[in-house]
């Protein structure tokens, strides 16, 4: 008789369920994607505009780790609201993260593609075929190495997490020494303060502000596969925080 199909329980350590977390958040995407995109809307409430979206991610991951300490499972959503309110209403909060994450997954891959033409092959930026014929090559390999399993994806995810937060820290620390020489706007702590918000303005930043945490929840998508999982919720404040 067949086994059951289970998922690997304890194949991942408390830092590499970390910076699976901090990885799942995309910070290099939510910089070369998000950043313009929210200052195109927002302007200088920008940073308050991330302030409170942040704030309210803070209230969902509170609540989040209260539902996975009474029920730690990988379906998250699916699982809590089909125990709470039913299967029907649990399908479509499973379906509905799927589909996000399927949307998702394929429009990250065009910035991976412009990328790689632009190392390689920069004149055929601008050709649709070769760009999407790149981002499909991508999304298969990435699906390729998550079809093999956790182990390897960790590792994957643990290199390419590690060279993409160098990356990030020299822009960081190079901005630091460009920015006060050349300012767009001088620096005010008004850009912090929410208050001076319109409700329209406040709407357009966050719509967008809401995805620069968008994939912290990934950590306890992976609480039954991480050793020592009642742990998950220190790791999930860690990534998101990190993030």
């Amino acid at each position: 008789m067949d086994q059951p199909a289970k998922l690997n329980a304890d194949s991942l350590g408390i830092v590499e369920s970390v910076i699976m977390g901090i990885a799942g958040t995309a910070p290099a995407y939510s910089v070369e994607a998000t950043t313009s995109t929210i200052i195109g809307r927002a302007g200088t409430l920008s940073p308050a505009s991330i302030l409170v979206c942040g704030l309210i991610m803070f209230g969902i991951a509170y609540a989040f780790i209260n539902m996975n300490r009474a029920l730690a499972s990988a379906g998250t959503s699916y699982s809590w609201v089909s125990m709470v309110f039913g299967r029907s209403l649990g399908f479509f909060a499973g379906w509905a993260l799927l589909v996000l994450c399927c949307v998702f997954m394929v429009s990250a891959m065009i910035p991976a593609a412009n990328a790689t033409l632009l190392i390689f092959n920069r004149p055929m930026m601008n050709n649709v075929h070769y760009v999407t014929l790149i981002a499909a090559a991508w999304l298969t390999v990435v699906s390729a190495v998550v079809i093999k399993g956790i182990k390897l994806t960790s590792y994957a995810q643990v290199l390419m997490t590690i060279i993409e937060g160098v990356i990030l820290l020299v822009i960081v620390v190079a901005s630091f020494f460009v920015f006060p020489r050349a300012p767009q706007h001088p620096f005010s702590w008004a850009w912090f303060w929410p208050f001076t918000f319109t409700p329209k303005l406040f709407a357009n930043g966050a719509l967008v502000a809401i995805f620069f945490f968008y994939g912290w929840d990934v950590t306890l998508n992976l609480s039954e596969e991480t050793r020592d999982s009642n742990r998950v919720p220190v790791e999930l404040h860690s990534g998101r925080w990190c993030s």
